[in-house]
């Protein structure tokens, strides 16, 4: 009896065969094949859900804010680089290519915005402060240039310059100011000039000539059109959200989490209401704004998932489009502010992802 139980025992402590591993790292390997994917879209699902959490909070905590105060968090963070004294530009926008590392803005967040320098007015910059922005934090990253800031690193120039990726052309050379510099914001914008980030138009004009007026003319795949001629901030550890204990501190994006090899700017974003003084600013340079390329202040849009053909007439609207009008001339109301993450969404989104512009005014989307 003795003698049979270890055979017994012998026989089933017997390791697997080769075949017989063979056989069960193919069916892990065809289960991994039909499940890798499905896992893949829940993780890209949760990226988004996590995302519209902390632009909810965000946005939440921004209302409850200025209920209390009546203004807007201060210490933000300003969405520019110096590149000499009182001379600035948009920092470098991501080529989408880790091997030369990261750059400082994403480049979906520059292709829903279009940012362009604008150089405030004394009246923009008196109503800034009025609304509790009083100090900002110039970003100063200067992702696209080597350490002594006299030539573009290397695999980046040929992207720095060129008007699809960066959209405006980075300076040949800076003068580099510290990294996330405090400046309060001048009371003299005439004698000391200072700029911020504005969505789709700006006047580059240090001076404030009228004739300095840029506008982006590319009419599809922009983020939200009511935002075009508003001024965007940084909400980072240092913004009066955070510095007053509202909130422990700023919150990242776990989708620019994901793309750091791309990406060095991960906060999120605060869209301000239109400034009273920028509309009447508008209506003053009218005709060099209408030279710059806006046709009309009255913007005609529609949204869309898929983009349309070049040439979309909107008035015709074959494809049934969400249609909506903007007017821009006019300044908003203080609590008309909006939140985008580091890519350039808005919470709540809209129904389609992006809208086309009929910029220059001929009917069409191009």
């Amino acid at each position: 009896m003795k003698q049979l139980q270890k055979k017994k025992i012998k026989k089933n402590n017997r390791g697997f065969t080769l075949l017989e591993i063979l056989v069960v790292l193919t069916i892990m390997g065809f289960l991994i094949a039909m499940v890798a994917p499905r896992l893949a879209g829940i993780s890209g699902g949760a990226v988004d859900t996590v995302c519209d959490s902390n632009q909810s909070r965000t946005t939440s905590m921004m209302a409850g804010y200025f209920e209390n105060t009546n203004r807007f968090p201060d210490k933000v963070t300003n969405l520019v680089e110096e590149t000499a004294a009182n001379t600035y530009q948009i920092p470098a926008v991501s080529d989408d290519n880790p091997d030369n590392g990261p750059e400082t803005l994403a480049s979906e967040f520059m292709s829903r915005n279009h940012f362009r320098i604008h150089y405030l007015s004394t009246d923009e910059a008196a109503e800034l402060k009025n609304m509790g922005i009083v100090n900002v934090f110039n970003i100063n990253a200067y992702d696209g240039y080597n350490d002594d800031g006299t030539a573009f690193k290397e695999g980046y120039a040929d992207a720095a310059i060129d008007t699809d990726i960066n959209n405006v052309p980075l300076a040949a050379t800076v003068t580099k100011a510290p990294k996330m510099e405090k400046i309060t914001i001048p009371t003299d914008t005439a004698a000391t000039p200072f700029a911020v980030a504005m969505v789709g138009m700006g006047n580059s004009d240090s001076t404030g000539a009228a004739a300095g007026w840029v506008v982006h003319d590319d009419e599809k795949n922009w983020g939200e059109p009511d935002w075009f001629g508003r001024i965007v901030v940084g909400l980072g550890p240092e913004n009066g959200l955070v510095t007053s204990g509202i909130v422990a501190n700023a919150a990242h994006c776990p989708g620019g989490i994901q793309n750091a090899d791309n990406v060095t700017y991960n906060d999120y974003n605060l869209v301000l209401p239109r400034l009273e003084a920028t509309g009447a600013r508008f209506a003053t340079d009218a005709a060099e704004i209408v030279t710059a390329g806006l046709a009309s202040f009255e913007l005609e849009v529609v949204a869309y998932d898929d983009e349309p053909v070049d040439g979309y007439v909107i008035a015709d609207n074959v494809d049934n489009l969400k249609y909506r009008e903007f007017d821009i001339s006019e300044g908003q109301e203080r609590w008309q502010f909006a939140t985008q993450c580091p890519e350039g969404h808005m919470f709540p989104a809209d129904d389609e992802e992006f809208w086309g512009i009929d910029i220059d005014g001929n009917g069409n989307v191009n």
